[in-house]
């Protein structure tokens, strides 16, 4: 894994200046630096070492030193690749990925991306056309960020903190306000700012001569469906997996799992036993409140697959959430699951410098609970007129301590499509409270509407197929990956995910829809594996999730600096939340009435506000 930043055109930095930026972004490679800088063009990266410690430096280049190169990444075909090439008559002077990227493109063009598997956010320089070029990975695992200027020279850098080293002046996207309180996060390819965008998954981004234009180069196809049996499709999947695991152990540097006790990281972690030589090491994170921990289950199944386990309790802490976290997401980010995650990617770091994860599972195969309730619920919306101010009543009621009934109950209104339906369950809170809170100039329905008519769109065999697509597209790349990637690279340890492989994503979506979703049963077939590789006891539970106890922690470690920062003068004054509410919605809260769904976008919005707009 590395950080990337360059630019092109007038603008592009000298390597003075570019040494500035790759500062900003250390902590994504630490172990060393590469520039490349020209009139014109400047790619640079801080490299974190797993493959080709030794030789693996970057950029790279052909052997004319025509194409230079910068990558964020593993490709984990490159071998079969590097030996297709060497045929073709390329030479090699390292024995990693990087160069071999750099060939591809020499014999196959832009269409190289096509052969490659991985992950991975590329910068290629063309000198013989003038013309930069940057591609991202199928779905989004590693991030590019770029910014136009008026002259038509563009930027790129990993890290928004790191275009705005480069000089990018920017200004408040007022929309980000509303989509972060609606949804938790800003999705590709925006960014808060109206200067920045991302380069989406599967893109490809062309720069020449000042011109720029990006295309899509791949989606999983939601539309068919393959004929096969039951059990045919599960050896096959079973199969894809156990490869796509093994792929992605290749590695000089230590290399671990992240064990949480679900069924998606106990398959990776059950076939790393499997494959790789040796003990393998797991990690989890656990907490001393019942409905959220999961650590006795991963310590159990570490115990059945003979892995060498640790774990961790996580209490609340201001100071981690102030110092760490708030100056390590440049973006507004609301999942409070990146608390988890961080502290799992920082003390599995003191081992580890590579670790594989269980990301993907739910959104591949169907795990999610409302992939069930979603169209049940749509079919009683005539019921709904009648049930919703009971319900609604009764998800507020201080004695319902079942997070996710709490979540149904609010659920339990009318809806004229399934688009509205799905919007509706998948917002932190209802476009009517927050139009309470927001004011008029930071307040849309914006990124609502885009939602509805993405989900809406043709392409989509059945219901659960525009549900999964709809995930795909806007909740795995826009707040999954992005907090995969934040909570592991700031703590410079790379994070690999086998349920990701695109091969495996292309598979599993073409099979029938009963085979993941069945009755009321989500991630039907993954759970059948999982029960082939330990003890159904250990898997056979209802869904937890990687969440914390964050409607308590801000009633207790987490309340004063909540209080504070949401309501003195800094807050008020930026005119984004009208400041009763905000008092009504905390009080509200301490008196038992839990809304940390949308308590903790705004806490999130203001300690964002004041790490990066207030400088």
């Amino acid at each position: 894994m590395c950080g990337i930043a360059g630019g092109a055109g007038e603008l592009a930095p000298n390597k003075r200046q570019l040494a500035k930026v790759l500062d900003s972004i250390e902590h994504r490679g630490p172990d060393e630096r590469g520039m490349y800088a020209s009139l014109g063009i400047a790619l640079g990266i801080c490299r974190l070492a797993i493959i080709d410690v030794g030789t693996g430096q970057q950029p790279v280049s052909n052997e004319s030193e025509s194409i230079h190169l910068v990558f964020n990444g593993e490709i984990y075909n490159f071998m079969e690749l590097r030996n297709s090439l060497a045929l073709k008559g390329h030479k090699f002077h390292s024995k990693g990925d990087s160069e071999v990227l750099v060939h591809l493109y020499e014999e196959y063009g832009i269409d190289f991306v096509q052969k490659i598997s991985g992950m991975f956010a590329i910068a290629i320089w063309d000198s013989r056309d003038e013309s930069l070029i940057l591609i991202r990975d199928r779905v989004g695992k590693k991030p590019l960020w770029y910014a136009k200027s008026k002259d038509g020279s563009l930027l790129f850098a990993s890290e928004v903190k790191a275009l705005i080293r480069a000089g990018v002046v920017t200004s408040l996207r007022k929309d980000a306000i509303s989509e972060v309180m609606t949804f938790g996060y800003i999705n590709s390819p925006r960014s808060a700012y109206n200067e920045i965008n991302q380069i989406p998954p599967a893109s490809i981004g062309v720069w020449r001569k000042g011109s720029w234009s990006i295309s899509h180069y791949w989606s999983p196809d939601f539309s068919r469906e393959r004929e096969i049996s039951y059990e045919e499709a599960k050896e096959q999947t079973k199969a894809l997996i156990k490869a796509a695991v093994e792929r992605r152990l290749i590695s000089e540097r230590p290399l671990g799992s992240f064990l949480s006790g679900g069924i998606d990281s106990t398959v990776v972690t059950a076939y790393m036993t499997q494959l790789n030589p040796g003990k393998v090491k797991t990690y989890s994170i656990g907490f001393d409140d019942p409905r959220y921990d999961e650590s006795k289950f991963a310590r159990a199944i570490s115990q059945h697959l003979g892995t060498e386990h640790v774990e961790e309790k996580l209490t609340p802490d201001p100071a981690l959430i102030l110092q760490e976290l708030s100056s390590t997401l440049d973006q507004p980010f609301a999942d409070s699951s990146i608390i988890p995650t961080y502290m799992l990617a920082k003390f599995a770091r003191s081992e580890v410098v590579v670790a594989l994860g269980g990301d993907g599972g739910d959104e591949v195969f169907g795990g999610y609970d409302r992939y069930a309730a979603t169209p049940a619920m749509q079919k009683l919306n005539l019921a709904m007129r009648l049930a919703s101010p009971f319900a609604g009543n009764l998800s507020r009621h201080t004695g319902l301590k079942n997070r996710k009934l709490k979540r149904i109950l609010g659920q339990v209104q009318p809806q004229a499509s399934l688009a509205a339906r799905y919007r509706a369950v998948m917002a932190l809170d209802s476009e009517a409270e927050l139009s309470r809170l927001l004011f008029p100039g930071f307040f849309s329905v914006l990124e609502s509407r885009n939602f509805e008519t993405d989900f809406s769109r043709a392409g989509c065999r059945d219901d659960l197929s525009k549900m999964l697509r709809s995930d795909f597209e806007r909740y795995l790349p826009g707040d999954l990956l992005v907090k995969a990637d934040m909570a592991t690279m700031a703590n410079s340890l790379e994070l690999r995910s086998p349920l990701l492989d695109h091969e495996l994503i292309e598979w599993v979506t073409a099979l029938p829809s009963s085979y993941k979703v069945k009755g009321r049963i989500g991630k039907f077939m993954l759970k059948d594996i999982a029960q082939s590789l330990v003890p159904q006891e250990l898997v056979d539970r209802p869904k937890m999730g990687f969440a914390i106890p964050r409607a308590d922690w801000l009633r207790t470690g987490l309340r004063e600096m909540t209080h504070d920062l949401l309501t003195d003068e800094s807050a008020k004054s930026r005119g984004w939340f009208v400041s009763r509410e905000v008092e009504r919605i905390l009080a509200d809260h301490m008196a038992g009435h839990d809304r940390d769904a949308v308590i903790w976008p705004m806490l999130m919005l203001e300690l964002w506000a004041r790490n990066w707009l207030d400088r």
